[in-house]
């Protein structure tokens, strides 16, 4: 069983790596298709910005890769009788199960590590590409500021350097509902325990009037370190879990909505047991309607099955963020339906 285990294995794994490599490309001459009327980028810099971008593609595609790829790859094995074969010699159905799932769990962990190691990177040097600095990706604000919150304290950054030095800076600190202090300064530099803000004019006001002051340098302290800058301004879903997780701590801790971020996270986590949940929606697809198929009748169940999955994760996504569905719900419901599918399906063969 060692040996049909591993070639079962080896056999969804090839098989999955290929369909991947398939969508990939066809996304590839997909974007290239599309960057072709864009006259004000070159070709080389279009493929650059496509090849950075594909990552990402790849992460998202893994699950339905896999359910293409082992529908392909395993209906292929039943019609060359080699699954009839193996029953007959005394395997049973969960057994071959177990060692696909073996095969999907390495797709698994590549997939997490895809999307911690490789996406984030490649999303910042796609935005280097396309000429964006550090400070380019800061900028939040209609009027290209950064606006930033750190409990009662509300930060803008007319000119953001970088994460670790903000330029023509004014804090409006509030007490109580109102406006206790306006702190503008002309530059400001993380130092290890706050912000150090030079060229300070600081107004505080209270019931009986207004007080100014000129100062040559304050001391700005709060969570607010470049490690939590650099992550508010980011797009949830390319964050790895442990930056994501930093946002979130970062929203709550000021009383700011997490729902979607907390819900990007749970996707981070789904995307794994996706893969695996494909996998055993294959394996009674194999033993039923694949087995007497053709590859490209496969593709097409294979297609129907992804759509299916797609369709009710992204319909669970939004109805998590309208309707206040629980984020970890909203994530991983489609994948334990559909999990649950192929297992009673699995055990419904005979």
């Amino acid at each position: 069983m060692g040996i049909l285990a591993a070639y079962l294995a080896r056999t969804v794994i090839a098989a999955s790596l290929v369909a991947l490599v398939a969508i990939l490309a066809l996304d590839l001459v997909f974007q290239l298709v599309d960057g072709v009327a864009d006259a004000d980028t070159g070709t080389a810099e279009m493929l650059l910005q496509s090849l950075l971008a594909m990552p990402s593609m790849a992460y998202e595609a893994f699950p339905f890769a896999t359910l293409i790829g082992a529908l392909m790859g395993l209906g292929g094995l039943a019609a060359r009788q080699e699954l009839t074969a193996m029953r007959a010699a005394g395997v049973s159905v969960l057994q071959i199960a177990g060692a696909v799932l073996a095969g999907g769990l390495v797709l698994a962990l590549l997939a997490t590590a895809v999307g911690e190691y490789v996406v984030p990177p490649a999303e910042r040097q796609a935005a280097a590409v396309r000429g964006l600095s550090e400070a380019d990706g800061l900028r939040t604000g209609p009027d290209g500021a950064l606006w930033v919150r750190d409990g009662g304290d509300f930060l803008r950054a007319e000119q953001p350097r970088s994460a670790t030095h903000l330029a023509s800076v004014t804090l409006y600190r509030l007490e109580g509902g109102r406006l206790a202090a306006r702190i503008e300064a002309e530059d400001a530099h993380y130092v290890g325990d706050g912000w150090r803000l030079e060229g300070v004019t600081r107004i505080d006001y209270s019931g009986s009037g207004l007080e100014r002051r000129e100062l040559d340098a304050w001391l700005w302290e709060g969570a607010l370190g470049p490690e939590v800058l650099s992550v508010v301004v980011a797009e949830p879903a390319t964050l790895p879990a442990t930056e994501l997780w930093t946002y979130i701590q970062y929203l709550e801790a000021n009383g700011l909505d997490s729902g979607t971020s907390r819900l990007a996270l749970w996707q981070k986590a789904a995307t794994p047991l996706a893969t695996l949940a494909m996998l055993l929606v294959t394996i009674p697809l194999v033993f039923t309607a694949a087995r007497s198929a053709n590859a490209g009748q496969r593709i097409v169940i294979g297609i129907l099955v992804g759509a299916a999955f797609f369709l009710l994760n992204r319909a669970m996504g939004q109805a998590g963020v309208v309707y206040g569905v629980p984020p970890g719900l909203s994530a991983l419901l489609p994948v334990a339906l559909f999990a649950a599918l192929g297992l009673w399906g699995t055990l419904r063969v005979r």
